[in-house]
């Protein structure tokens, strides 16, 4: 029996990824013309003859990069994920992060601005005919994404030593999804009141293994600014980090 990483592994091989340019541009034009598919309609009402006709290309087109409509689904929310990460994870300001909680609400409310912004993404991973392929490849996405918290937070930060540090924050991933979905099932979109909620659950969450002030690493040529009580800048999302120590430190993350 395949594990879910085992399994994600295969629907991920079983679409082609294209080499050459032309081929690569085709494979672009499909997941936006199943993409545009998705804003009206569900996974499963959406089939490669719709995805071939929308994108104006003969279906053997399709085919030849996406055996199934699943392939063509796992590529749009891969490229969804690659997308978040990368809104996730800019850089923050000069001045907008002091304590360790606002890279965690910063990081956060980009998600969160990311997911409303791009409706169909919510629906592949927070609808409710979520493929299977898409629900393993976010299990997969989660183990990355958990491995790279800690050193992204060390790279701002005096982190501490956090046994089973992997663990510890995609068990914060499972608290934001568990709230999102739920907004999602009610309204449509994560809204501010489920937002907040999400906020609140995660801070506290992270108040249970992470100390109440951790130094913030003074940038080169800069000494450090204070991390204790007092004014700070908005209070909001997640991001960054060193090196971490523990088994943890040799997997990669998003």
């Amino acid at each position: 029996m395949k594990t879910p990483t085992a399994r994600a592994a295969v629907a991920v091989a079983e679409r082609r990824r294209p080499s050459q340019q032309r081929s690569r541009l085709r494979y672009e034009m499909l997941l936006d013309a199943a993409d545009a598919l998705l804003a009206d309609k569900e996974t499963t009402e959406v089939g490669l003859y719709d995805i071939a006709a929308a994108a104006k290309v003969p279906p053997a087109s399709v085919y030849h990069l996406f055996p199934t409509k699943e392939a063509a689904f796992v590529a749009l929310a891969e490229r969804y994920l690659v997308g978040l990460s990368n809104h996730i994870t800019r850089p923050l300001g000069v001045g907008e992060l002091r304590r360790w909680r606002d890279l965690i609400t910063a990081e956060l409310h980009r998600a969160i601005e990311y997911y409303n912004n791009n409706r169909v993404m919510s629906k592949l991973f927070f609808g409710a005919n979520v493929i299977p392929d898409v629900r393993i490849l976010d299990v997969k996405n989660v183990e990355t994404v958990s491995a790279s918290v800690y050193d992204r937070m060390n790279e701002l930060f005096e982190m501490p030593y956090l046994h089973d540090s992997d663990t510890k924050f995609a068990a914060l991933i499972g608290i934001y999804d568990g709230i999102w979905m739920t907004s999602y099932a009610r309204h449509g979109l994560i809204t501010p009141e489920f937002a907040r909620e999400t906020e609140l659950a995660g801070l506290a969450y992270c108040e249970t293994f992470l100390p109440a002030v951790i130094p913030l690493r003074a940038p080169k040529g800069r000494s450090p600014i204070p991390s204790g009580p007092g004014p700070h800048p908005n209070p909001s999302p997640i991001d960054s980090a060193p090196r971490r120590t523990g088994r943890s430190a040799q997997r990669k993350g998003i």
